[in-house]
């Protein structure tokens, strides 16, 4: 419960400030490093914070 009101304070979401795979892999390309492994869950693999609406209207990164 802290945590959550902590979060909505400080504007955090815990779906988008959170290290995805395709945020990564979008930065490795943008560096020129080689692509690193991706992780053992299809799910994490493919899960892409920029298309999730997670539903907070504080959020930052939300969708609008």
């Amino acid at each position: 419960m802290l945590e959550t009101l902590l979060r909505r304070i400080a504007r955090r979401c815990e779906t988008h400030d959170r290290a995805s795979y395709a945020v990564t892999r979008r930065l490795e390309d943008s560096l020129g490093l080689p692509p690193s492994r991706p992780p053992a869950s299809l799910v994490d693999e493919l899960s892409n914070p920029d298309i999730i609406d997670c539903g907070h209207r504080w959020c930052t990164h939300a969708r609008r």
